[in-house]
């Protein structure tokens, strides 16, 4: 319950070795020193540091080595020994054993040493052969445009110009934070060590490790952030080992380079949030104790509330809430109470949240399955769908993730291939996801994003069966469940328009547009992109414009009782003008004042025979209902003749006339 998770514990000689599975948060246990700490301030335990002793002789350092950091930003400190007069050999039997016990493989005294303390004080350090070093100088700066490495894995590397390196008057010699190199390794011929010791920015190493494929004990910890302070205790204590285990003699002095030092912020931790947050009284000495013992420094006000300055070591606690964390850790979790609050909390509304939720519940009922894509796509896929540029990532896991899409088309058609593939030919998704455009900025100046609602149909709307014949899937399908979806918020009056996009067979493409926007895009998939995507049957596709659909209120649904009269229907044959479209039919007849006209579909169309070759006829019924009474036959033929007579200016007329 410390947050340290022992997976395994296994004699080795006199000593156990333990297997810790420690979370990325928590840098300052990828140590020995780490964990004595924490398992001391658990059991009430003291707690020491290494005990060891410099033995310094012979020049200044700062005559043997220059050191200069050109790029702060990705090195803030970096700290520098000599030791002169070593005698490289395998190291003793005692230091070799507990290395190989925690999976370190002895290479020799001086490597050894580093790998020593990289494991007791958790901080990583490097050992150079001073004599390889050009011009006994060291520079802390980032790559040069076409500049190589060869590491000590035997890789010759390229280096990007993000790279941070430690190089020589001439040269880079070490990648920072992740693994030296080959020129200037210690060999059974070097005679002076020059010794790192330094503080690397924790997404720069992690970015320079992933780009060349490489992750090492060092760059594991650098990129978690290690304890600035760390960094001179673990050089001194280093070269003290390497002066033990190889007779050489410590130059006088250290080259350290911090020209901006690190205060810790102090937090104000109070008695009665501790109590609020832990639902128990937790006692001041108790909470003083336990902090002090994990490094923390403590300054009592009236004993109600603390100053707490965190360690260096403790990057992980920034405010009041992580020192509740830490006294609760201390004080055990099982003894806090279980307790239920007082009143529950009374939260807000989520308007947003109830619309999203109304669209997944409307989609579902209409036989979709939600999918989630993702963002990152191959530029050329996405150019063949919008005009719109991606976003390009600056390290991209490879080129069919190399920028955040700026269509959502690629990723369903995907999906959709994905089940086809694999023999679920009836499919219907949809997805609420992002696209991200250059062309819009944020007031931040970051590509703007702007959320999407895609579908994707393919397959069959009924199988067969032995009442029915199979029907599969068309364009009015998407069209009806569209038209369903949009109805479920307060749009008012949309238009339908014909459109066809790029990746539209021709004449069946659409849009959806209400307010003068365009909500809503959709159509079959050309036959020559559903090839392409070895796609072996019809695909229809849409995209709603989701933050323009959620800006949208709720249509409220209103209820009144059935009526007690009977409804009365006509059918009108109409002979109409291959130039007047279906919508402008609603708008005419959806114009007529006529309380007793309840709705209108058509029914029937068709064309040739011996009608006109520049005209259609339309079946359309009307369905007419009063309230109060039952309709006559007069007053349903004079609601017709109105309604035939809205119909006159379009040209249309009945076909009897």
């Amino acid at each position: 319950m410390l947050g340290l998770g022992v997976a395994s514990s296994v004699a080795v000689g006199s000593d156990h070795v333990v297997d810790l599975e420690v979370t990325t948060n928590r840098p300052d246990c990828l140590g020995h020193l780490g964990v004595a700490r924490e398992v001391a301030a658990a059991f009430g335990r003291s707690f020491g540091r290494p005990v060891y002793t410099v033995q310094e002789t012979g020049k200044s350092v700062h005559d043997a080595i220059k050191i200069e950091i050109a790029d702060l930003e990705g090195c803030a400190r970096y700290c520098g020994r000599v030791i002169e007069n070593v005698e490289v050999r395998p190291s003793p039997e005692r230091l070799a054993r507990r290395l190989e016990a925690v999976g370190v493989r002895p290479i020799n005294n001086v490597a050894d040493a580093t790998n020593y303390v990289l494991m007791e004080l958790g901080h990583p350090l490097h050992a150079f052969d001073l004599a390889r070093l050009r011009g006994a100088r060291i520079e802390v700066r980032r790559a040069r445009a076409g500049e190589k490495l060869q590491t000590l894995d035997g890789v010759e590397r390229e280096l990007a110009k993000a790279d941070l390196v430690i190089a020589d008057a001439d040269r880079a010699v070490a990648l920072a934070g992740v693994m030296g190199g080959a020129d200037s390794e210690i060999t059974s011929a070097t005679r002076q060590v020059m010794l790192e010791s330094a503080w690397f920015e924790p997404v720069g190493v992690r970015r320079t490790a992933k780009r060349h494929g490489l992750h090492t004990e060092a760059s594991h910890r650098f990129e978690r952030g290690m304890d600035i302070a760390m960094a001179r205790e673990a050089i001194d204590r280093t070269a003290a080992l390497i002066a033990e285990l190889s007779g050489g003699q410590v130059l006088q002095g250290v080259v350290d380079v911090y020209p901006q030092r690190r205060i810790r912020s102090t937090i104000v931790l109070r008695s009665s949030e501790v109590r609020r947050i832990l639902g128990t009284e937790v006692e001041g000495p108790e909470i003083v104790r336990s902090l002090t013992a994990l490094g923390f420094s403590v300054e009592p006000e009236a004993n109600v509330s603390w100053h707490v300055v965190p360690p260096s070591f403790r990057l992980d606690v920034e405010r009041e809430i992580d020192l509740v964390e830490e006294v609760a850790r201390l004080h055990g979790y099982h003894e806090l109470p279980m307790r239920v609050r007082a009143a529950p909390p009374s939260p807000e509304r989520d308007l947003r949240r109830e619309r999203e939720l109304a669209i997944s519940a409307t989609l579902t009922a209409l036989g979709y399955r939600e999918v989630i894509v993702p963002s990152m796509v191959d530029p050329a896929e996405n150019a063949r769908f919008t005009d719109e540029s991606p976003v390009r990532l600056l390290n991209p896991l490879s080129q069919d993730a190399s920028a955040m899409r700026s269509t959502p088309v690629p990723g369903m058609l995907r999906a959709l291939r994905w089940n086809l593939d694999r023999g679920q030919t009836d499919v219907r998704f949809f997805e609420m996801g992002k696209v991200y455009t250059t062309s819009e900025r944020t007031s931040e100046g970051l590509p703007a994003e702007r959320r999407v609602l895609t579908l994707g149909v393919t397959g069959l709307r009924r199988p067969a069966s032995v009442h029915d014949a199979p029907r599969a899937l068309d364009f009015f399908d998407l069209k009806g469940d569209l038209g369903t979806l949009l109805a479920a918020f307060d749009v008012g009056p949309w238009d339908f328009l014909a459109e066809d996009l790029r990746y539209h067979e021709p004449g069946l493409g659409a849009r959806y547009s209400a307010r003068g926007a365009a909500l809503a895009h959709f159509g079959q998939l050309h036959h020559q992109v559903a090839r392409e995507y070895k796609l072996r049957q019809p695909v229809y596709l849409a995209e709603v414009d989701l933050d323009a659909l959620l800006a949208l209120d709720l249509r409220r649904r209103t209820f009144r009782s059935i009526p007690r009269f009977p409804a009365v229907e006509r059918d009108l044959s109409l002979l109409v003008p291959l130039a007047v479209m279906y919508r402008q039919i609603e708008e005419a007849v959806g114009a007529v004042p006529l309380a007793e006209l309840q709705g209108f579909r058509a029914v029937d169309r068709f064309e040739g025979g011996g009608l006109p070759a520049d005209h259609y006829s339309l079946l359309l019924r009307i369905t007419l209902q009063s309230p109060e009474r039952t309709l006559t036959g007069e007053e349903a033929e004079v609601t017709v003749r109105r309604i035939i007579a809205a119909l006159g200016p379009l040209g249309i007329q009945l076909r009897s006339a």
